[in-house]
């Protein structure tokens, strides 16, 4: 450990100004001015030792800087190859299927979410009352309540208003909710 001979002769100059001062009137200080001049003479002495061991780099709670590092590349499926084949083998292209958009995201759910949660039972209540819902009355939606919408509004002649949210919530608005 190296020392740092100018800061520790300041510190100790700086705690050497203390002592005199509080050594001729030692008589007249109480016990509680005693122990804060004790108390900033430890700080001053503290405080060297504490500059020394960060100068140092022996500061135990020094924040290193984080280390970062490259994100492991995307490991994709590689079709592994025919030991076996005879031939050259073909090359087999992959056609992207239709899904069908969820029932999670259609303007209905986005309508039927936006509805008090007593609400969205009232609707559930309404459908079961009509016979397009047997599930339970949970407020909840999904492909049972979806499909008991879109079933109402297909009978009732509002099928195309199920297309955008202020339409879907017309049919709501038509079942009580």
């Amino acid at each position: 450990m190296t020392i740092n001979l100018r800061k520790t002769a300041i510190a100790a100059l700086a705690a050497l100004s203390l002592v005199p001062a509080a050594a001729a009137p030692a008589h007249a200080l109480g016990k509680k001015d005693k122990a804060f001049i004790a108390g900033a003479a430890t700080a001053a002495v503290a405080g060297v030792v504490i500059q020394n061991m960060r100068s140092n780099g022996q500061w135990p709670f020094a924040r290193q800087q984080p280390r970062y590092a490259a994100p492991a590349p995307t490991q994709y499926y590689v079709q592994p190859r025919a030991t076996y084949a005879t031939t050259a083998p073909r090359r087999v292209t992959y056609q992207p299927r239709y899904v069908a958009p969820s029932v999670h995201y259609t303007p209905a759910a986005q309508a039927f979410r936006e509805l008090s949660p007593q609400m969205r039972r009232e609707v559930q209540i309404s459908l079961a009352r009509y016979g397009y819902y047997s599930g339970s009355i949970d407020g909840a939606w999904g492909p049972g309540t979806s499909a008991a919408v879109e079933a109402y509004a297909r009978d009732s002649g509002r099928s195309g208003q199920l297309g955008s949210v202020a339409g879907a919530f017309g049919v709501m608005d038509s079942l009580g909710g």
